[in-house]
């Protein structure tokens, strides 16, 4: 018994190990290749965030790539890309759109969601090897494939259900600030036209929610906040 669960916890903790190291020269990296944001407006911006959130500041670097992205890491740094940037310089978007971006990356802070996903890896690799093991038995040569499959269609729903939930505390603070949700909205419609479409694929095995599905729960609370205001 010892040895069936040593089989599964060994390359479970080397794994957590090599993602820890990995998030380490990540966070490196993105360290040494980024820039704090001095954009005079979308500092006044995050200044109105945080006052909304309670909070003394927002802190946001610049990630220089040409990527059109928002991030956030495990310790709570918030990163925009120089290609999301570009997009602000060039009229693209508006500074209240990319604030919407960082509320929402906000939210991922304020729910405990980076700290989250590094339980969700360790217990992903378990099951996915526990899984695997099993089912090896039971189907020979694509047990493991099944196993891989339904781990990574769990970890998806859960990284779309955090999705949404960052949403929605973006909403709320984008509208505690003064801003509403139009610009949030509005971020979200311009994505694909300006990084271009998503490959097709299965959307419940996506990472991200669709964008008209993150909208319509957007609108939803909408509603519901107004209806409970009443």
């Amino acid at each position: 018994m010892i040895t069936k669960i040593a089989i599964v916890l060994l390359p479970v903790i080397w794994m957590y190990a090599a993602f820890m190291l990995s998030a380490g020269r990540t966070r490196r990296q993105l360290r040494r290749n980024s820039t704090e944001l001095t954009d005079p407006v979308l500092c006044r911006l995050n200044s109105r965030l945080a006052k909304a959130a309670g909070i003394s500041d927002v802190s946001v670097s610049v990630h220089d790539v040409d990527a059109i992205n928002g991030l956030v890491t495990p310790e709570g740094d918030i990163y925009l890309t120089r290609g999301l940037l570009d997009c602000h310089r060039r009229g693209d978007v508006s500074a209240e759109e990319i604030c919407s971006v960082t509320a929402h990356e906000l939210g991922h802070v304020a729910l405990g969601h980076t700290k989250k996903r590094l339980a969700v890896f360790a217990s992903q690799n378990a099951i996915r090897l526990a899984l695997g093991m099993v089912l090896a038995r039971v189907i020979p040569l694509v047990g493991g494939l099944i196993a891989n499959w339904l781990v990574t269609l769990i970890g998806a729903g859960l990284s779309r259900a955090d999705e949404l939930q960052a949403d929605k505390y973006a909403s709320a603070l984008m509208i505690k600030a003064g801003l509403g949700t139009e610009p949030q909205k509005n971020m979200l419609r311009r994505l694909e036209g300006i990084a271009g479409r998503p490959a097709a694929g299965i959307a419940w095995l996506m990472n991200h929610p669709s964008i008209p599905k993150r909208i319509n729960e957007i609108e939803s609370n909408e509603r519901r906040w107004r209806t409970e205001g009443k």
